[in-house]
């Protein structure tokens, strides 16, 4: 790890370590008073003096620092530098990142470390993607990176893939779902329409719907299903234990392009109902 200079507070205000409150503040009044600028001019070993008293009062008169430093010791600098670099994201500018001692290991364990070496990226996916499983390539800072996907990933989920991210750090994928033209997920369920012919939906039949993964179900429809209708397929919807359910909107779709005939016949039923209802 790269040096990072240790200063003993205490032994820059000259009190010992158990030193009362008090007793850092009257330290530190005098020592202040000596070696501030103003009495000694032009004197820049005093200044740097002065800067070092300054700074141990400032740790050492605070209950909460004083009591980070006298346990982390030397590495109380690299803490101050984490912190600050926690709030920015930045944890690759701390000096020494790549190199943390033993002692940090042990204070803050792996799994802080990991956590904070991390590079966030958006993975654009499909619902299909999601429902099958498989495996997506993305590149990421160069390298390509594999990303697997189990059957039944929900959008929501989060994707770590440790140490496959830049530098080795870990890469945190978050699911970008794109719309999808026919189906929608809400929470396990998937919602979708049905194309019912006009006369099936008046006459009752059988009609096919495509599911995602390319499986076709036969829908049964009975006689007289209005428009807006909706068939519940339990254990139809999103993969998983329990799965969800599938629901099928039912949209009547009428006839294009009709035939003189047919639009006789029509004229036939509209006479024998000319409310249409």
């Amino acid at each position: 790890m790269a040096s990072v200079g240790f200063k003993d507070y205490y032994e820059i205000l000259g009190v010992p370590r158990n030193a009362s409150q008090e007793e850092i503040k009257k330290a530190y009044r005098r020592l202040a008073r000596q070696y501030h600028p103003d009495a000694n001019p032009g004197n820049k070993a005093a200044e740097e003096k002065f800067k070092e008293i300054q700074e141990a009062y400032e740790v050492l008169s605070n209950p909460e620092t004083r009591s980070k430093y006298d346990q982390l010791g030397r590495d109380w600098r690299l803490y101050e530098q984490m912190g600050q670099a926690s709030t920015q994201g930045r944890w690759q500018d701390i000096p020494g990142f790549e190199g943390f001692s033993d002692f940090f290991r042990m204070f803050f364990g792996e799994d802080f470390l990991r956590r904070n070496r991390e590079v966030e990226y958006r993975l654009p996916v499909t619902l299909e993607e999601l429902y099958i499983g498989g495996k997506k390539t993305i590149q990421v800072g160069g390298p390509i990176v594999e990303v697997p996907l189990r059957p039944g990933t929900l959008p929501t989920t989060r994707l770590r893939l440790r140490g496959r991210g830049p530098g080795g750090a870990d890469l945190l994928l978050y699911l970008d779902l794109q719309p999808h033209p026919i189906f929608t997920l809400k929470g396990k369920d998937l919602h979708a329409s049905l194309e019912v012919p006009l006369y099936t939906a008046l006459l009752g039949g059988t009609v096919e719907f495509r599911h995602l993964d390319g499986q076709r179900l036969r829908i049964n429809i009975p006689p007289e299903t209005p428009n807006g209708h909706t068939f519940r397929l339990r254990s139809k919807g999103w993969p998983g234990n329990p799965p969800g359910d599938l629901y099928l909107s039912v949209q009547v779709r009428l006839p294009k392009q009709l035939t003189p005939k047919e639009k006789e016949l029509l004229e036939e039923l509209r006479r024998l109902r000319p409310s249409g209802i």
